[in-house]
């Protein structure tokens, strides 16, 4: 993939994780002292970002100067002064954010109608992603200087990396690093490995070796592969002595493997693990190979960084805030998901809504901390008193929805006559004064009368529309 592209990917990704209206990246000329326009991403087709602009224009100075994030929100005098959104009505807060490797290599700037400020995880991820662009800035520049294989040696490296960048998972990176490509550097072996917190290490994914690395006994500080995660820094042998090191443990059977390079997966003081491969041949790796193998590990722990990221991102996206369950976003976004684990031919499934009709009211009588307190406290009772299996779902901002697997309907309505009692009791009090919640109750089952989760719940509901009534 071309550089370019790649900032493309960055810049859009940045964009996704911000919910950005705009997004703007300029490289930083320091010789010339000019910003020049490298990337942008706009829902605005009138966005005409400047494409150069000298250094020392405010408020770019005041971010490259204090080397951190900053946040303007509209009400800020600042704000009229980036010219970079000028044709751009509604926008209410902008982060910029420099890009530094080494020195200032560009400076990123997003612009957003969602929020009047950017939250302190939002911008360390984004000072993130900052990084990864500066070390491609850097890279960019270091490219041009260099000859012509080293250009290619470089543009099949971050080809790579975008390909490892857009793993689903961190096993998928794992696999896809030991089919390093040939035309990046030739190798005989290829493993990967990760250490725990006691210093113990197991076998990720491997191929080449004559014997399964994994029958090893692995250890920080043992072996090449032990001695580069303690150390934390790069290791080459082009010719190996077995009588006075060995790649993994004292133990293996590696033979054939005549010379090894190690390198850290190493991103922000975090260790991923290791990766080491080995050629059949003495001196069959060089200098040039292990700065390769570096970068590529390198890249490797930033994605799998990211990802980690991403998917704490989307789990906090997927889960209340309040209560911490899932909620609907969840169930419309995992839907099938769900559906499999759920749903087995005849085995019923029963879907229980509580509507809390009064909890707006109990918000604004007691205020937002009790009101809390007293959704995070229905959750829990309901937690205790309906036996697993069953899920607890946030469904909507005054209603939750309880998923009961493995019981009959007896069961089931048993169940849902002892939550109307503990409900009619008023369990929860505030300030020592008993807190009435006041419910309505809605019952559907799989699979008499529907095998589609959202009809399912739906018809629960639905049904959730009278005020409970307690058999005596």
């Amino acid at each position: 993939m071309a550089l370019s592209n790649i900032f493309t990917h960055l810049v859009e990704l940045t964009s996704n994780v911000t919910d950005a209206y705009a997004t703007v990246l300029y490289s930083a000329d320091n010789e010339k002292e000019v910003y020049h326009l490298k990337e942008y991403f706009s829902l605005n087709p009138k966005l005409a970002p400047p494409i150069t602009f000298p250094f020392g224009t405010d408020p770019i100075t005041k971010t490259v100067a204090g080397k951190k994030p900053l946040v303007i929100d509209y009400f800020n005098p600042e704000a009229a002064k980036l010219e970079v959104f000028k044709e751009i009505d509604g926008l209410k807060s902008f982060l910029l954010v420099p890009a530094i490797h080494n020195e200032l290599e560009g400076v990123l700037v997003i612009a957003t109608k969602e929020a009047y400020s950017f939250s302190a995880k939002l911008q360390k991820i984004v000072t993130g992603l900052a990084e990864q662009i500066a070390w491609n800035l850097f890279q960019e520049k270091q490219s041009n200087q260099q000859s012509e294989n080293a250009d290619s040696d470089f543009t099949k490296i971050n080809t790579y990396l975008q390909f490892l960048g857009e793993s689903p998972d961190k096993d998928t990176v794992a696999k896809r690093l030991i089919e390093i490509p040939s035309s990046i550097m030739k190798c005989d072996a290829v493993a990967i490995i990760r250490f725990n917190e006691n210093g113990l290490g197991n076998v990720w994914e491997h191929r080449g070796f004559d014997e399964d690395p994994s029958l090893y006994n692995l250890r920080q500080g043992r072996g090449i592969v032990g001695v580069c995660a303690k150390s934390r820094v790069p290791i080459i042998h082009t010719t190996i002595e077995r009588s006075l090191m060995a790649i993994f443990s004292s133990n293996e059977n590696t033979e054939t493997i005549k010379s090894v390079a190690a390198a850290p997966l190493l991103y922000d003081k975090r260790l991923f693990g290791v990766m080491v491969a080995g050629s059949s041949k003495v001196q069959g790796l060089s200098r040039h190979d292990l700065d390769k193998l570096t970068l590529v590990a390198s890249g490797a722990a930033s994605s799998m960084t990211f990802m980690e990221a991403k998917n704490q991102l989307e789990n906090e996206k997927n889960r209340d805030p309040i209560t911490g369950i899932y909620n609907h976003r969840f169930l419309i976004n995992y839907q099938r998901a769900v559906s499999k684990k759920i749903f087995n031919g005849t085995s019923p499934v029963f879907f229980l809504t509580i509507q809390l009709t009064n909890l707006p009211s109990l918000y604004e009588a007691h205020g937002i901390r009790n009101g809390d307190f007293i959704l995070r406290g229905l959750v829990s009772l309901i937690s205790k008193k309906v036996p697993s299996p069953r899920n607890i779902f946030k469904y909507s901002d005054n209603s939750l929805l309880i998923m009961i697997l493995k019981r009959n309907r007896g069961e089931v309505d048993s169940i849902e006559s002892r939550l109307k009692n503990l409900f009619n009791d008023n369990p929860l009090s505030i300030n020592e004064v008993p807190v009435q919640v006041k419910t309505f109750w809605g019952l559907s089952s799989y699979p008499d009368e529907s095998e589609n989760l959202h009809d399912l719940i739906g018809l629960s509901s639905a049904r959730a529309v009278q005020p409970s009534k307690v058999t005596p």
